[in-house]
């Protein structure tokens, strides 16, 4: 009985520090490039690309918003910002000039219609680099991103944020946000939560000018 009893013990420490290194190889493994790519970037997959941006509506029947971020040489950053009405389908919103300053004001409204962007102040200049969205002109998938080289990533799991950031030389991408005669310094995505509660595609140029999208679903 003794014998019995030592032996069950013993089973039960050795099942208990299994456990524990399971649960700690699943934690290293969430450090791995690997492992966001499955389980956070892959949610970029079903929206880019998306030629129609009605189509959203089907990812996100609850609506969305697209948030545009441009910074140009000087420092100077516009954000337009987008809410995805789920009723009316329609994409409307505002441009804002220094969104994260003391001096941010707004520029004018904005309403995305019949494949163009629409401003209300027309009597403002908006030096704005793409008349769309990323998502309508980039394809992002496992194919894609295995054959880029990684520069860094990282996940953080108190509270779910994770980014990877690649090197990439896309002449597509460098036409379609007026940059041929730069490089590219920096592709990252990046983004917190699952089921694609905030995703963001970056592009750092090499004469200082950047370019966010990010997409965000609306909880409801």
């Amino acid at each position: 009985m003794k014998l019995k009893k030592f032996l069950s013990v013993i089973l039960v420490i050795t099942l208990g520090g299994l456990m524990t290194m399971s649960l700690s190889a699943c934690g290293l493994n969430k450090d791995s490039r690997a492992w966001i790519e499955k389980n956070r970037v892959s949610d970029i997959y079903k929206v880019y690309p998306t030629k129609n941006p009605e189509d959203l509506f089907k990812v996100f029947p609850d609506g969305f918003n697209v948030t545009q971020a441009y910074v140009d040489e000087d420092g100077q950053a516009i954000h337009m910002n987008l809410e995805g009405d789920p009723k009316t389908k329609m994409l409307t919103g505002e441009l804002i000039q220094n969104p994260n300053l003391e001096g941010s004001k707004k520029i004018g409204d904005v309403i995305y219609n019949k494949g163009k962007f629409q401003f209300s102040n027309m009597q403002t200049t908006v030096d704005w680099p793409i008349d769309g969205f990323l998502f309508q002109n980039l394809t992002i998938n496992q194919k894609f991103l295995d054959g880029l080289a990684e520069k860094d990533h990282g996940y953080n799991s108190q509270n779910g944020s994770f980014y990877v950031n690649y090197k990439l030389d896309d002449s597509k991408i460098k036409s379609l946000l007026g940059m041929k005669n730069t490089k590219i310094t920096n592709f990252g995505i990046t983004g917190y939560g699952k089921d694609y509660f905030s995703r963001t595609v970056s592009f750092d140029f090499s004469n200082d000018i950047s370019f966010t999208e990010t997409i965000e679903r609306l909880n409801k």
